[in-house]
């Protein structure tokens, strides 16, 4: 037991038999005789506290409490908030301990109970958790919530002292926004500790709003990396450059003094890996046996014009490992990320991770204020089943017995994120306190937010992980369905879990808000399906059957996306991945997908060849995609073949010579992903295959930069006759000046080629 609590423990020990076993009735036929207690001079989280309070109590019980001052007469029936004068002295058993931030102390003594806090929120945190721990509220998600209504309210004897063991406890997404929601989760927002103000914010990747490319790059390139030897714009800093530090501290000193109340502010490499190759940069690396080395050496010198904020830099990519020789200044936090990890298994027992068990390990011995960044989502596909959860509980363990003293969890949680809710509630009561009864919390949760569908639910989460397991496969955070087809999503599998969704759905068919929760955790499994159908359109699980000599529409995959569709648009689904996909954009590229009309399509499943191969990180069945009848959509990963600053060339062989009227070839843009349509495409046609003559150009137009998504480059040839057709593709083959990475080679995507 910790010595703080030691007097608390050993009055609580000797107290009177006839006190401990006391039981104080707070509500008798929705009536109470008691007022609940702040002090006079009352923090703003003791006020709060107290009318959160009174606001759920009546809700439970229908009473009133008043809420009075501390220097409101003394009543035999009080409710004790916060630091008041009520307390201190007054009891033989109350001993006030001394709370970590966010701590709190619930306690009964006679008729009066008590509710203490830490710094910040803890007294808030401490009546959240008495309406959730010793009275049966819960708050599932900020719209769901179950009350215990209750006209007489009996409360046993409690003493219940409960410190987190970190102090900053994030999980993000826009559920979080709601305050009240987060406070029942006894969590903070980004908002709450780096300030409130987006333009003002100093968060992650700080670099280019520290020293703006726009305004120093043209007169001093020098400030930024070194690439190729080459000064570029769009990489790093130049962190040995002396310059840097004065910008940086001067331009800070200009935020915080709009902000003075906010105390963290970070100072933090770009979202890239381009950091500086220049020789003084080298050297400090080599010397350092980590590039962190000289980020060190550039944070603790802004530290140190800031003593009384905290600096948070990462350790993220090519910094995450810890340095050989510089030490983080004493108020620098370390935030050190796990992008590049297996989510399939807990990061301690998994051997794939043994680089970064080692990093952590190294920064607990050199720094005592790490924050933990660590990933529950699949950036690609918000939608995707992601069967991590078992992995949560031993991560947050792992973690904490290194020095780690915040945590950032990115889950995106909001609608349609496949299990926000729970994962929301289940990461919360883990951070909170990492031994909880994980399978109790995930039972407390379907049976409440699922209510009779409950079972069903956990019966697909239960299988869906086990299938997980027996298959051993990897969880990516950019990952896909089509990934795991042949194991957790196989075709047996889907169906097993269609089973038991259509089950839950019966089970609370005469509940029409429970029905909708329902709806919405079955998305994730009507999207694989739709998204494995996808990849073999015309196989065994896909979109068509063959049928009369034909390719025929599959009726159950077309229900299933206008169900899938109509869910997500009635309740107001935001986005489908971290580039922004909506639902009606996923609608409208899915329809495009199956809408192949095979028949008439002179190029269905002839033969292509290309000059040269395509990448082969994107090559997936190879050219012959081109002509599989499946379009493409904005997901680069699936129906693209890619090329990397390369003009190609395809050559397509329609067997016999024929007649052709209209050509098109699909290409796609993404510039966040480097992918560029190209600026024109020539169609040529032969007879022979070696005698090429002229049809056409189709060219994108000047503004390019405005063109993101996929684009048809159409030839209409009216009574063209021919064999082979060829396509010159001429690609930008270079990031333009308007990228924010311009020089680099950019991609060129092509799919589909059909010929009518």
């Amino acid at each position: 037991m910790d010595y703080r609590y030691l007097a608390a423990f050993f009055l609580f020990l000797f107290q009177p038999p006839l006190l401990q076993a006391q039981e104080i009735t707070l509500v008798s036929n929705s009536k109470t005789e008691y007022v609940i207690i702040i002090p006079r001079a009352y923090k703003p989280e003791e006020r709060q506290a107290a009318f959160l309070l009174k606001e759920y109590l009546k809700k439970i019980t229908r009473a009133e409490f008043p809420v009075f001052t501390d220097d409101h007469r003394k009543e035999d029936n009080e409710i004790l908030i916060g630091n008041n004068n009520r307390v201190s002295g007054k009891y033989p058993d109350v001993y006030a301990p001394e709370l970590r931030p966010g701590g709190f102390w619930i306690k009964t003594s006679g008729n009066k109970l008590i509710i203490m806090g830490g710094e910040g929120k803890g007294v808030i945190y401490g009546v959240t958790a008495f309406l959730e721990d010793h009275l049966g509220y819960r708050k599932y998600s900020p719209d769901v919530e179950k009350i215990p209504r209750k006209t007489t309210l009996k409360i046993k004897r409690i003493d219940d002292i409960q410190v987190p063991p970190t102090t900053i406890r994030i999980v993000n997404g826009p559920y979080f926004m709601d305050e009240n929601y987060r406070d029942f989760r006894k969590l903070q927002n980004i908002e709450d500790l780096w300030g409130n103000t987006a333009e003002d914010r100093y968060y992650v990747h700080t670099f280019n709003r520290l020293v703006p490319p726009g305004e120093y790059f043209k007169d001093h390139p020098e400030y930024y990396s070194q690439i190729n030897g080459q000064r570029v714009s769009w990489g790093q800093l130049c962190l040995s450059n002396p310059e840097l530090v004065r910008i940086s501290v001067k331009k800070l000193r200009e935020v915080m003094q709009r902000h003075p109340d906010i105390k963290y502010w970070s100072v933090s490499q770009n979202d890239n890996y381009y950091s500086c190759e220049c020789p003084r940069c080298k050297a400090i690396d080599l010397a350092e046996g980590s590039q962190a080395g000289l980020l060190l050496r550039f944070v603790n010198q802004v530290a140190d014009s800031f003593p009384d904020k905290v600096i948070t830099t990462l350790a993220y990519q090519y910094t995450r490992k810890p340095p050989l020789i510089t030490r983080p200044a004493r108020n620098v936090m370390i935030t050190l990320c796990s992008i590049e990890l297996n989510r399939s298994l807990p990061i301690e027992t998994d051997s794939s991770s043994q680089p970064f068990i080692d990093d952590l390990k190294g920064w607990s011995r050199i720094c005592n204020n790490i924050k933990i960044w660590d990933y529950e989502v699949q950036f690609t596909n918000y939608l995707c089943p992601f069967p991590l959860f078992h992995t949560l509980q031993p991560n947050l363990r792992f973690f904490n017995k290194y020095n780690v003293t915040a945590h950032f969890q990115q889950c995106n949680i909001d609608k349609g994120v496949e299990f926000a809710e729970l994962k929301a509630y289940l990461l919360s009561k883990l951070l909170w306190n990492p031994e909880a009864n994980a399978d109790a919390v995930i039972d407390d949760f379907m049976n409440g937010y699922y209510e009779e569908a409950g079972p069903y639910i956990r019966q697909y989460f239960d299988l869906l992980h086990g299938e997980l397991k027996k298959s051993g496969d990897r969880l990516d955070i950019y990952g896909s369905p089509v990934l795991y087809e042949n194991s957790f999503l196989s075709d047996d599998n889907l169906k097993k879990y269609e089973e038991l969704f259509e089950k839950a759905e019966l089970a609370v068919a005469f509940k029409p808000e429970v029905l909708e929760r329902v709806k919405l955790a079955r998305l994730p499994v009507q999207f694989a399906t739709m998204e494995i159908a996808k990849s073999d359109l015309f196989g065994k699980r896909g979109w068509y059957q063959y049928r009369n000599n034909k390719y025929v529409l599959k009726k159950e995959l077309n229900e299933m996306l206008e169900s899938f569709h109509t869910v997500c648009i009635r309740n107001n689904v935001p986005m489908m991945n971290e580039n922004g996909l909506t639902p009606e954009v996923y609608y409208k590229n899915t329809l495009r997908s199956i809408n192949v009309q095979t028949d008439g399509n002179l190029a269905f499943k002839k033969t292509v060849t290309t000059d040269p191969l395509p990448d082969k990180r994107y090559f997936h069945q190879g050219p012959s995609l081109l002509t599989n009848g499946v379009r493409g959509t904005e997901d680069y990963k699936i129906n693209w073949l890619g090329w990397e600053g390369l003009d190609p060339k395809i050559t397509i062989d329609l067997e016999q010579p024929d007649s052709i009227k209209t050509i098109i070839v699909s290409t796609l843009q993404d510039p966040k992903s480097w992918i560029l349509h190209p600026f024109l495409i020539t169609c040529y046609l032969s007879d022979d295959g070696i005698n090429f003559r002229k049809a056409g150009v189709a060219a994108m137009g000047t503004d390019q930069k405005n063109q993101a998504g996929v684009h048809e480059f159409t030839f209409r040839l009216g009574r063209a006759r021919a064999r082979y057709i060829r396509f010159f593709v001429t690609a930008t083959r270079l990031l333009p000046d308007w990228h924010p990475y311009h020089g680099n080679k950019s991609w060129v995507f092509i799919d589909e080629v059909t010929v009518r």
